[in-house]
């Protein structure tokens, strides 16, 4: 059993075609067809039925698709080791509205623990970050979506990432401290990764101010900074406040916005090296949120 008889079990296994799978491996359809009887022989079962012209799942070809996904994570990981051993190396990624100072914060903590190479990934959403550090490419991630019955992977709830709305120093909205949806009317709305999941959630309060526009901007940097230059007012999570800005915005809470799921998970891969650093990177997450300018 190797490493390419699994790739194209489980290509043929989603794809239900034998030429599809030949077509995305870039191998011909008698290879396909040689890997798949050689793996069969190995299991001594089938492990795909034809129906007239389809493909389906025998009973055991359902059952070996967890088995096989298992199987590729751990040759993925084995392939780490030398690497690990002469030049230990940890990648941490964050799903998008993390301050740069918080980021800061946390690197600090790791590059204390001792020699170790640092990759810092900004993902596109938790999505693409859940999906990295399953197949081994990461090795932390903080995101909003918990992977749950990961045999591989350990996941552990931090703190609610509350949503917030940030105002320029003078803006006239400060003099209240309690807001509601109605007193954004008329008002420019800055954002960021506004095709999120989050953002549609956050998208179903605002429908109720009137006459807003919008601004989309690439990232919460770009947000604090044209919030800071009266542009408009922005709406991102309490760890995406920068303590660079503390004097030039402040911060307010509308409930309807403020009430909106969003958990930070820290999810990291079971290895002896990663938990040990995984435990004083939670420390330190946890001392930056309570101690916050917010």
């Amino acid at each position: 059993m190797n490493e390419s008889q699994l790739q194209t079990f489980l290509t043929v296994a989603k794809y239900k075609s034998y030429s599809k799978a030949a077509v995305i491996l870039n191998v011909t359809q008698p290879t396909i067809t040689s890997r798949i009887k050689a793996l069969e022989d190995i299991l001594q079962c089938e492990l795909f039925k034809r129906i007239g012209h389809e493909i389906f799942l025998t009973k055991e070809g359902n059952m070996f698709i967890d088995y096989a996904n298992n199987i590729l994570i751990y040759i993925t990981h084995s392939k780490e080791i030398t690497n690990m051993v002469k030049d230990p190396v940890i990648k941490v990624g964050f799903s998008p509205g993390y301050a740069y100072s918080f980021i800061i914060e946390l690197l600090k903590t790791i590059k204390s623990t001792g020699d170790i190479d640092i990759q810092v990934i900004e993902g596109h959403d938790s999505v693409s970050l859940n999906e990295r550090v399953l197949s081994g490419e990461i090795d932390l991630i903080f995101s909003r979506d918990v992977l749950s019955n990961n045999q591989n992977l350990i996941s552990e709830y931090l703190f609610d990432n509350n949503l917030v709305l940030v105002l320029p120093a003078n803006h006239h909205l400060c003099e209240k401290q309690t807001l509601q949806i109605d007193d954004l009317n008329g008002e420019s709305i800055i954002s960021y990764s506004r095709n999120s999941s989050l953002w549609k959630l956050i998208d179903e309060q605002l429908i109720r101010a009137q006459n807003i526009t919008r601004i989309d901007v690439d990232n919460n940097e770009m947000l604090l900074k044209a919030v800071a230059n009266e542009i408009g007012i922005g709406i991102i999570p309490e760890l995406g406040i920068d303590t660079r800005y503390e004097t030039e915005v402040e911060i307010r809470e509308i409930s309807n916005i403020y009430n909106i799921p969003n958990k930070v998970y820290v999810q990291y891969r079971k290895n002896p090296q990663i938990e040990s650093l995984a435990k004083k990177i939670i420390y330190s997450i946890i001392q930056h949120k309570y101690s916050g300018f917010y």
